[in-house]
Order: C-alpha cells, then structure tokens, then sequence
C-alpha cells in the first residue's frame, strides 16, 4: 500500500479545504481515499492539517450558503417559493451542522477556552444581525425579506455552538 508523497498530500488537503468532500478530495490527488485515512492514523501532524482544512471548508460551506439566502429573490415570487426557499437553507445548515458535529472533538480544547466561545458566539450573532440589517436596507419585496429574515434566522437557530466550534478550528 502507497503512501501519499508531500505532492498528493498538498492537492488533498487544498481540495479538501475547498470542498470538505474527502473522497473527492483523495481523487483530485491521484490517490483512494483510504490511503489518507491510513495517513490519518498514522502521522498525528497530518491529522491535525486535515482537520484544519475540514475547518476550513466547512466555513467556506457555510459562508457560500449564508450568501445565497441573504440575496433577495427578484421579480414575482410566490411565498410557497420563498418558503421552499428558506427551507433548502435551513437544510442545508442542518447538514452542515452534522457534518461539524462528525468532527468534533478530533482536536482538543485548550485550557480555558469556553469564555473564548461565548465572545466567539456574541461576535457571531451580531454579524448576523449585521447582515440581516443590511438585506432589510435593500428595498427588499415584502416576501422576499421576509425569506432572507427567515433563512438568517434559521443559520442562527441551526447550531447554538457553531461558534465554540469554530474557535476549536481556529
């Protein structure tokens, strides 16, 4: 069984950064995905790089998804489509949540860090709001940011500790 050179490596854990998809990742390297799972337990240092790129690509993922549902559906749109809408996004956060939840706790906590967390959560929130303030700003149809309101308003429902996550990425 080969092992992954520093080149496979470095194109696994750039797509992976990008996609937080390992099988995709493992097949823009060259490479099966297993090889890097083996990787994985073998060598803490790349355990520790390929959770870093997860982070990574889970922000991506959810800063992509954040900014689809704050833009304003244009033209005539019926309420059943911006409900429908709103859900997708809902959803969509809902997995992305799991999928955070998958790899909790694959990288430890330092000491002390819960007050971290909370500021982490608080500076969340409020660039959120910040968001949320801007999309109403925008002469937005009734609808429409209604939709966004709701879709802003599930991200922030979808994981209460997505900021304590974050800062383990961090």
């Amino acid at each position: 069984m080969t092992r992954p050179g520093k080149r496979q490596v470095d194109l696994f854990l750039d797509a992976l950064a990008e996609t937080s998809n390992v099988t995709a990742s493992a097949r823009a390297a060259g490479m099966a995905a297993s090889a890097f799972y083996r990787e994985r337990r073998r060598s803490a240092d790349f355990a520790d790089r390929w959770h870093d790129a997860l982070c990574e690509g889970f922000v991506r993922l959810e800063t992509e998804l954040l900014s689809e549902a704050l833009v304003a559906a244009t033209g005539n749109v019926k309420d059943a489509t911006l409900r429908a809408r709103a859900q997708k996004y809902r959803l969509g956060l809902a997995l992305l949540a799991a999928h955070r939840a998958a790899v909790r706790g694959t990288k430890s906590l330092a000491v002390g860090s819960s007050a971290g967390s909370v500021d982490a959560k608080d500076r969340l929130a409020r660039r959120l709001r910040d968001m949320q303030d801007r999309a109403s700003e925008a002469e937005l149809p009734s609808g429409a940011e209604a939709g966004a309101e709701e879709a802003v308003g599930a991200a922030m429902e979808a994981e209460p500790n997505r900021a304590a996550e974050q800062d383990r990425c961090a």
